[in-house]
C-alpha cells in the first residue's frame, strides 16, 4: 500500500506503541490522526513532534467505549479527508490481579476492560470499515496480546478481553474480504522502562525462556503493524511477537 494519500487513524496513540505507530506512519507519507480519550497533553506533544519532523498530524478525542464519541471522530475525520483508509485499534486498558483472586475483580472493572478492549475495537472497526468500503479499500490492524492465547497476563478479564480481538479480527478479516485486510498483532513482553521498572525479575525469567534470549521493543511490534498495513495478501491473521517465547 502507497500511504503517500492515506489517512490513518491509531487510538490511543499518543504515547508508548500508539506513538512508534503514529512516527512510522507519518515517515511512509501517511496522514495520521493520534486518538487519545484523556491524554491530550500526551497526543498533543506527540503531534507536535511528528509535525516537527515533517509528518503531517492531527490529535483527536474520543473515548472509543462510548458509540457516541467514535461517530463524532469519525464524521470529523470524514469532513476533514474524506475518510479512513487505516485504522490501527491500539488503544486498551487492564486491570493488575492474581488469576485466583476472581473475588478481587470487580464488576466494574470487568465491565470497563471489556468496554475499551473489545466494545471499543469493534466500535472503531465497525466506523472505520464504513469508510474504507466507501473509498475502495483499507487496512484494520488490532493490537491483541499472547495473553489472548495463554493463561498468561494482568488479569483474567485482560486475557479474556484480548482472546475476543483476536476472534474478532478473525470474523471482520471474513466479513470484510476481499477489500479490506484485517490482522492483528499479539505482543508479549516487552522492553519497556515500565517493565524494567515494575519488575525486573519478570524480564530475567523472559529472557531465560526465549529462544532469542531478547525482549522485544515497541518498535518490533509497530514494524510489524507496518507490514501488515503494506501487505496485499494477509488477512485474519495472528502476528506474535514475543521472541519465541510461546514456543
Amino acid at each position: 500500500m502507497n500511504m503517500a494519500d492515506k489517512v490513518a487513524l491509531v487510538t490511543g496513540g499518543g504515547t508508548g506503541l500508539g506513538r512508534i505507530i503514529s512516527e512510522l506512519l507519518t515517515a511512509h507519507g501517511a496522514q495520521v490522526w493520534v486518538n487519545y480519550s484523556r491524554s491530550q497533553s500526551a497526543a498533543e506533544e506527540t503531534v507536535t513532534h511528528l509535525r516537527a519532523t515533517g509528518g503531517r498530524a492531527y490529535a483527536i478525542q474520543a473515548d472509543i467505549s462510548q458509540s457516541s464519541d467514535v461517530s463524532r471522530m469519525f464524521d470529523t475525520i470524514k469532513e476533514v479527508t474524506g475518510g479512513v483508509d487505516i485504522l490501527v485499534a491500539n488503544a486498551a486498558t487492564t486491570v493488575f490481579r492474581d488469576f485466583s483472586d476472581l473475588d478481587g475483580i470487580s464488576e466494574e472493572e470487568w465491565d470497563q476492560v471489556f468496554a475499551v478492549n473489545v466494545k471499543g475495537t469493534w466500535l472503531t472497526a465497525r466506523r472505520a470499515a464504513e469508510q474504507m468500503n466507501e473509498r475502495g479499500a483499507g487496512r484494520i490492524v488490532t493490537i491483541s496480546s499472547v495473553a489472548g492465547l495463554k493463561a498468561q497476563g494482568s488479569s483474567l478479564p485482560y486475557c479474556v478481553s484480548k482472546a475476543a480481538v483476536i476472534q474478532m479480527t478473525r470474523v471482520l478479516a471474513k466479513a470484510l474480504a476481499p477489500h479490506i485486510l484485517v490482522n492483528t498483532v499479539a505482543p508479549g513482553l516487552l522492553d519497556t522502562r515500565w517493565s524494567r521498572g515494575h519488575n525486573p525479575k519478570t524480564i530475567e525469567t523472559f529472557l531465560s525462556s526465549s529462544p532469542l534470549h531478547t525482549v522485544p521493543s515497541l518498535t518490533d511490534v509497530a514494524q510489524q503493524v507496518m507490514g501488515l498495513i503494506e501487505t496485499s495478501s494477509i488477512t485474519g491473521q495472528v502476528v506474535v511477537v514475543d521472541a519465541g517465547v510461546t514456543l
